[in-house]
């Protein structure tokens, strides 16, 4: 199982000639399997053989963007790639297909450019017209006996066009250049203007009359054009203004019809680069091909150019070898003249990268397991259990029948294809954990008996009402959850609480034991059985005889009859004296008799406290005897292949390896402490805190029971002080106020329970799968297999 464990990997070398380097990787391309290692990652991306075709990829993209932006200016629908690798397929072209890219795009962006710049121009002189034609017209409005006493008194007028978002700030300005020796008249515009870049702004038309003086004009004049206003003469005679206004009306009809004729071809243009050709539109095919072709030459750039032959080394999955070596033959075949590249099987001294098939179901786990670390090569992967883990715990804490439905039917809808078009569509990657996490809410909630905050009488109860008192059946168990007649009783919120304490505590340290377990099965694997047995062991058995046994005396007091619950012992009081009083016979046993369970205790006590030094002192003390022996124990390499490699042939692969420059991937090559004090100081905080850690991560724990009552007292509240009083009612006055307060208690479901506490719930499981969880067995310090495939380049809606 691929998720269990990574991918077996295999290491080669990638030898291809400069002429056939093109081809090689665009055959590699279509392959999910090729991890490229970079020769040099200091090595800048400019000083690399292709990165002048990198930058003219990033030139023709920027191309593409503008032609983007204008069709969705225009508001023209394009049309996504559903399958980029079948476009692909169906444009394979050869080497100079870039610069044919290149030729059409750069055309076209021009041609629309041009057109761009003649439809701005025309804008702006329509505008100008209209200006004009607007100050003329409320020309009439400023010609009053003020203004012509101001001329015969010999005052200088300016009329003009400004921004209407500008009037107060222009008048502020224009009034203390001029000390407030000015008048100014504004008038506004009804009808909008459209600005070069589309905006639909409102302007109006000013009049400043002020006294003759050229310092006076100069500064006005500066103030205008600093707020890039047009101004405009008003003629003399009304014969002129009349002609005036007819010229202008001419002016604007023929400028109106160019701009509309502009727009009609540039919509025209648009509209044919959204047609659909091979499964997309023109402009998204040309998207996805400059995408590709830029992959294709950063990924080759990460190869080693020596004369005229690039050299490399990936990483494969077991078993791909023969496709891609078979795939290159074909290369080969189909053009006798064309050199075919190479791969080589070789060994390394390399972590192998990180590698498991995933899918739509398995992909949101793994994603959480990846954000806290990548996992090492080859050892458990926590995102297998994370499946069932991660959304049961978040069910405990969100246990509600109703709110668990709501959020099942949810994950449902998420997996229709509606919801990929929907307000949705962000959260469709996470429908199946929403899914998961929706039934086992509804599974927690039908143990907790809790609907809405409201119990149910699904099997009937194992209680009788008797004189206002509830009385046990004899021989009576309830089938499934919590009996409802607790609902009912006055000790209702201190049974629940204890019970969904002890629950907690208990699927706690079930969940901790489970991953020191899959430590174990890691130091087999490994074959570090030093680590098995001085430390699997050891802490496998502490929390065993400390916690484990505390759980054990849960579930033996919950099936012990007690005549009177106040003879019942108390777990906690049990598991204080079992440390500080060992030798004392319990007063309250649960077992049959108190020197039993002394027994019992003295013996796990005493394995706990042999536990402690054997993790502190054995793991240091076999190192220096082995530091003494070295013959006797021999490193097992961090990669070895399957078959048995050539000395002679390892021996060149080494003193080549160590001539060439090697890569310099940031990898972890887990090799053993070189230092014996390194090792005291380390296994020293590895044995302190896993014996503090047992203790404060069960107590983490704790938050299951803490948010879980957080959450049905919170539901109660709400249908409290909504509907349940009206429902208590009935009649026709009770229906109605349950009408009329339910959107209250819909809308207070929805935001805190439904959203916020499920986030709450969200966080808090994860921090338990992380810390809690993890930490017992995962080391995280991996890094991914990143493939070298063109299913990496993604539709522009997919990106989105």
């Amino acid at each position: 199982m691929s998720l269990f464990r990574s991918e077996q990997m295999e290491f080669y070398n990638l030898v291809i000639p400069r002429e056939s380097a093109w081809d090689v990787m665009n055959t590699l391309g279509y392959f999910d399997s090729v991890h490229i290692i970079d020769y040099d990652p200091t090595l800048p991306q400019i000083n690399r053989p292709f990165s002048n075709y990198v930058k003219r990829c990033d030139d023709v993209m920027q191309k593409i963007e503008q032609i983007d932006g204008e069709m969705r200016n225009f508001k023209i629908e394009k049309r996504y790639s559903p399958d980029v690798i079948d476009l692909l397929k169906k444009r394979n072209g050869t080497h100079k297909q870039f610069e044919e890219l290149e030729q059409d795009i750069c055309k076209v962006a021009d041609d629309l450019e041009h057109q761009q710049q003649t439809m701005n121009s025309l804008q702006e002189k329509k505008n100008t017209i209209r200006e004009n034609l607007e100050v003329l017209r409320n020309a009439v409005a400023f010609q009053n006996e003020d203004s012509e006493e101001a001329s015969l008194l010999g005052f200088q007028k300016m009329v003009g066009v400004i921004l209407k978002e500008d009037e107060m700030r222009f008048k502020r300005i224009i009034f203390r250049i001029t000390k407030g020796n000015i008048h100014v008249d504004i008038m506004d515009i009804q009808e909008h203007f459209i600005q070069q870049d589309r905006r639909i702004v409102q302007k109006c038309v000013f009049m400043l009359i002020y006294p003759n003086g050229d310092l006076t004009q100069k500064k006005i004049q500066r103030v205008i054009e600093s707020f890039s206003c047009n101004k405009f003469d008003i003629p003399t005679s009304s014969d002129q203004h009349a002609q005036r206004i007819t010229m202008l009306e001419n002016q604007l009809n023929e400028a109106d019809q160019l701009l509309h004729l502009t727009i009609t071809q540039i919509n025209k243009r648009l509209q044919d680069l959204a047609e659909v050709k091979y499964n997309c539109s023109w402009i998204e095919e040309m998207r996805i091909l400059v995408t590709k072709e830029k992959y294709l030459y950063m990924n080759l750039n990460m190869l080693n150019m020596t004369n005229s032959v690039f050299h490399g080394q990936i990483w494969l999955p077991q078993g791909q070898d023969q496709k891609i070596q078979q795939a290159l033959r074909n290369l080969h075949g189909n053009d006798k003249q064309l050199p075919s590249g190479q791969i080589q099987e070789c060994q390394t001294q390399l972590t192998p990268p990180t590698y498991y098939k995933l899918n739509s179901f398995t992909y949101p786990f793994q994603e959480i397991v990846n954000t806290y670390g990548i996992p090492r090569y080859k050892e458990i992967n926590p995102g297998l259990s994370t499946i069932i883990t991660f959304p049961f715990l978040v069910g405990v804490m969100f246990g509600d029948i109703g709110h668990g439905l709501l959020l099942f039917v949810c994950g449902l809808y998420l997996t229709t294809e509606d919801a990929r078009k929907s307000i949705f569509s962000g959260i469709v990657p996470m429908r199946y954990m929403i899914l998961l996490i929706g039934f086992f809410a509804c599974y927690n909630g039908l143990i907790y008996n809790d609907f809405l905050s409201i119990g149910l009488n699904l099997f009937g109860s194992c209680y009788n009402l008797v004189d206002g008192e509830y009385e046990l059946q004899e021989d009576c168990v309830y089938k499934f959850g919590i009996d409802p007649a607790w609902g009912s009783s006055a000790n209702q919120l201190t049974f629940m609480n204890s019970f969904k304490m002890k629950l907690a505590v208990i699927i706690g340290v079930t969940h901790m034991t489970f991953g020191i377990i899959l430590k174990g099965f890691n130091t087999l694997h490994f074959k570090s059985y030093m680590d098995f047995f001085c430390e699997f062991i050891p802490q496998f058995l502490l929390l065993l005889c400390s916690f484990g046994y505390m759980d054990f005396l849960l579930f033996l007091k919950w099936s012990t009859k007690f005549e009177d619950t106040k003879d019942a012992p108390s777990v906690i009081t049990t598991m204080i004296d079992m440390v500080l009083r060992p030798f004392d016979v319990p007063e309250k046993p649960l077992f049959e008799s108190g020197e039993q369970q002394r027994f019992i205790q003295l013996l796990l006590l005493t394995i706990i406290t042999f536990c402690i030094p054997v993790m502190l002192i054995t793991k240091p003390l076999l190192f220096s005897l082995k530091k003494k022996n070295p013959h006797q124990y021999q490193q097992i390499p961090s990669y070895v292949p399957d078959e048995d490699p050539n000395p002679e042939q390892l021996q060149n692969d080494m003193q080549k390896e160590q001539s060439q420059p090697h890569s310099k991937v940031s990898v972890q090559q887990h090799n053993e402490h070189d230092d014996i004090g390194e090792l005291i100081v380390h296994q020293s905080i590895e044995t302190i805190e896993f014996v503090l850690g047992s203790v404060s991560n069960t107590a983490s724990y704790l938050r299951l029971w803490a948010l879980s009552l957080a959450h049905s007292q919170l539901a109660e509240v709400f249908f409290s002080m909504t509907i349940a009083s009206h429902i208590g009612d009935g009649g026709f006055f009770g229906t109605l106020g349950s009408i009329v307060q339910f959107p209250g208690f819909a809308l207070a479901t929805f935001g805190v329970l439904m959203c916020m506490d499920l986030m709450e719930c969200f966080l808090h499981a994860l921090r338990l799968q992380w810390v809690e969880f993890q930490s017992k067995f995962y080391k995280a310090d991996g890094y991914l297999f990143k493939a070298y495939s063109f299913t990496n380049i993604k539709s522009n809606e997919q990106d989105d």
